[in-house]
């Protein structure tokens, strides 16, 4: 990690970073991460907000066996740092660096007053934390197929819609390289997804695929619409039995 000491660029991203916040953060620090450093880990105080201005990173856990698990690919606009903030805990999760990567450092104890009244910042944190259980919920609801989590990170999880290192989306998506190509060739054969370089996938413009959040949208969509009266069944069925028969194609009514 390396501190810049650069005011008049501070100033330049904190005015283009301004929607975010009433009045201008104090002491505020401009710091470069490059690939594969660590912005935040668990266990490892963090006493300031660290907004990425550029780049992209990788935010991931690790189990008791240690072995990883991706959460999500975030980019700029990205805030870390809102669950200590809010209760001052640690993280249980590891944010790393893909590229390198741009961030302000905006300190707590500086800073914790004038933001914990500024209803723009606030709005802002909400929204992030809201984005992270939206995204860790949309990994644990969604039907564990290989194909279906592909499709499932290509469109709403990874910010590029894109694969374009194998390696990397192996420990993302928990299985074997043999695994992974074969699902790979099969959607690239379908039409869903095409090859435009060694390792590099990315969903095809012309293809069609529906991924488990988007048929839920449809499918609710089209009750709100009177399209569809399964709401309107007397019986009671829990939100995993909802899931596994619209996943499996089965009626809901």
């Amino acid at each position: 990690m390396q501190e810049i000491h650069d005011e008049k660029r501070i100033e330049s991203i904190l005015r283009q970073e301004s929607k975010y916040f009433q009045k201008r953060p104090q002491s505020v620090r401009l710091l470069q991460y490059e690939k594969g450093e660590l912005l935040t880990q668990p266990l490892m105080p963090l006493r300031q907000f660290l907004l990425i201005v550029s780049g992209t990173v990788q935010i991931f856990g690790m189990d008791e066996t240690s072995r990883t698990y991706s959460i999500t690919l975030s980019k700029e606009g990205t805030l870390l740092g809102d669950v200590e903030f809010c209760k001052d805990e640690f993280s249980p999760f590891f944010t790393e660096a893909t590229e390198t990567v741009l961030c302000l450092a905006i300190p707590f104890d500086s800073n914790r007053t004038m933001l914990e009244r500024d209803h723009v910042f606030l709005k802002f944190v909400m929204a992030q934390m809201a984005d992270k259980l939206s995204m860790m919920a949309k990994i644990e609801l969604a039907v564990q197929t290989l194909e279906e989590k592909v499709l499932l990170y290509l469109n709403e999880i990874w910010p590029s819609h894109q694969i374009t290192s194998v390696n990397a989306a192996m420990v993302s998506l928990h299985c074997s390289r043999r695994q992974l190509q074969r699902v790979l060739k099969k959607l690239c054969d379908e039409g869903v997804l095409e090859k435009y370089g060694r390792g590099s996938y990315r969903l095809n413009q012309g293809g069609k695929c529906l991924t488990p959040s988007s048929k839920l949208r449809r499918i609710l969509n089209e009750i709100v619409e009177g399209k569809l009266t399964a709401c309107a069944t007397t019986e009671i069925i829990t939100a995993k039995e909802f899931w596994e028969r619209y996943m499996s194609g089965g009626s809901i009514e």
